[in-house]
């Protein structure tokens, strides 16, 4: 009888040079996005990120944004090379984005709070069809005050004057206030791609189209300097996606996203059944 041959071993490796992890995320770009901004030049320093390696292929990859506080990780790949890195990983608490087929992978170590479906739609030059109806403004620093008046209190560590010099913002005012904004989250010239979000309206001007307009906008603007758009919607919210979709957004893929934390070691031992 000959015995069957033996499969390499999985090893997680941390010192991954950045460009084999991008090029390992650059199979599927678009649900890729955040991650491949993250390793753009002007980003890479505050990203960590940890591949799976069967012999001297990647199977699978993660990196988590250190400079974030809710520590965002974006995980893809195969099951076990999956398991193998959150097993590796210590953080004592994540927002983790990653397809629905990697949440088994991701449970065995950690466990999640709550889990959002989501959809990742893209656009392109091509595909894209501007819908502007009311007269926009590009925001910049000297807007600051305003739109963390518009998004809250609370925004206030997230909009910074930096920020705003180096993304994407369009507002709408009216008799003098921001009342709908969008911008991008990231961007990246390495990669060519930029992520729009931060869509808000107040609720009294709302179904007016002015949402439509301001992320019309920011998607013009992005596709000027990057060759693919996305956006992040849940599942459920069918208004939001129709109007992606008047902007030539289609759907890309789907994918779980939520707050996730580390298992105490008796959870993970009781828990090693749940191993792919």
């Amino acid at each position: 009888m000959t015995a069957a041959p033996l499969v390499p071993a999985i090893r997680v490796d941390s010192d991954c040079p950045p460009a084999e992890v991008r090029a390992f995320f650059e199979r599927d770009r678009l649900l890729s996005a955040y991650a491949l901004a993250d390793l753009d030049r002007a980003n890479v320093a505050t990203a960590r990120w940890w591949v799976a390696r069967r012999a001297d292929e990647i199977t699978a990859a993660a990196l988590l944004v250190e400079i974030l506080p809710f520590r965002p990780t974006f995980a893809l790949g195969e099951a076990e090379g999956l398991a193998a890195i959150f097993r590796d990983l210590r953080e004592a608490r994540l927002i983790v984005a990653a397809p629905a087929a990697a949440r088994p992978s991701v449970e065995q170590t950690y466990r999640f709070e709550r889990v959002d479906r989501m959809r990742r739609m893209a656009t392109s030059a091509r595909a894209f069809r501007p819908r502007v109806t009311h007269e926009v403004k590009r925001l910049g620093r000297g807007d600051l005050e305003d739109l963390v008046e518009l998004y809250g209190e609370a925004s206030r560590t997230y909009f910074t004057a930096e920020r705003l010099e180096r993304e994407i913002y369009f507002g709408i005012r009216i008799d003098g206030s921001i009342v709908a904004a969008a911008g991008t989250h990231v961007r990246s010239r390495d990669a060519g791609i930029a992520a729009v979000g931060n869509v808000l309206t107040r609720t009294q001007f709302r179904e007016r189209g002015l949402g439509t307009s301001v992320t019309s906008a920011v998607t013009a603007a992005a596709l000027e300097d990057h060759r693919d758009v996305v956006l992040n919607v849940r599942d459920a919210n069918t208004t939001a996606i129709a109007i992606y979709e008047r902007l030539g957004y289609r759907l890309h893929a789907g994918f779980l996203e939520g707050p996730a934390i580390r298992r105490a070691p008796w959870e993970r031992i009781t828990n090693i059944w749940r191993r792919p």
